[in-house]
């Protein structure tokens, strides 16, 4: 019975008639509602709950949680992984600029003394929600003329390998809880020191060159990772 409750309500969320920050019925509605016990229907959403569907707020009931984003890889490109999740990815232009490296991008990079690289800064959106706050170094001698190019719509891998006929093949990327800073936390709409997801990206061609280093500062209630070495392409 609480299976049935549980599966009742999903089809709601997911019809749309109970939508994500969305008050769902009490205990006490849904047993007399299903002709349970309260502890039938305390089941039903304590196992919402659990599968990340709804969260509790103290004295004040149950809520319709903000859909995860599962099996995020943490190695392909963002637009990638969030149009294989069924959103729309999009993203807002921070910082698009040529710049000298810092001692630890260049040694990620593999950069000969005085090489610059094109730092991009975005934040990513997934149907118009901001869920990541994304900060990318390459060199600027892969892909001369790239602040020309639009990348608030625009891929960047797709340029790489378009335009430049560079291809990311693999990458390396280690991820860790983080707690977000005053910038990130207004821009992904949090409190300071929420936990984010932070994954650090170095992205290889095919003949092992470093062609990009990426930080990632993820929404922790909105994504799910898994790890390890992946191909791209």
């Amino acid at each position: 019975m609480y299976y049935r409750i549980q599966q009742a309500v999903l089809e709601q969320i997911q019809k749309g008639q109970l939508q994500p920050g969305g008050l769902l019925p009490s205990e006490a509605e849904l047993a007399q509602h299903y002709q349970v016990s309260r502890i039938t229907a305390k089941r039903a959403l304590d196992e919402l709950v659990h599968q990340g569907r709804a969260y509790r707020r103290q004295g004040r009931g149950t809520f319709v949680a903000q859909p995860r984003i599962r099996e995020i890889s943490g190695f392909r490109s963002f637009s990638e992984d969030i149009r294989a999740r069924g959103f729309a990815p999009s993203s807002r232009i921070l910082v698009f600029t040529e710049s000298a490296p810092d001692a630890a991008v260049r040694e990620r990079l593999h950069l000969q003394e005085g090489e610059h690289v094109f730092l991009l800064k975005r934040l990513r959106l997934a149907s118009d929600d901001p869920v990541a706050v994304e900060t990318a170094c390459l060199p600027c001698r892969i892909c001369p003329g790239l602040l020309h190019e639009d990348l608030a719509c625009g891929s960047l891998y797709n340029i790489l390998m378009e335009k430049y006929q560079v291809v990311p093949t693999w990458a390396d990327a280690e991820i860790e809880a983080a707690a977000a800073s005053k910038e990130e936390a207004l821009l992904l709409k949090l409190k300071p020191g929420t936990p984010v997801l932070s994954a650090r990206r170095v992205t290889f061609a095919a003949n092992y060159d470093a062609i990009e280093t990426v930080i990632s500062v993820y929404r922790g209630d909105r994504f799910t990772f898994y790890t390890g070495r992946q191909f791209i392409g």
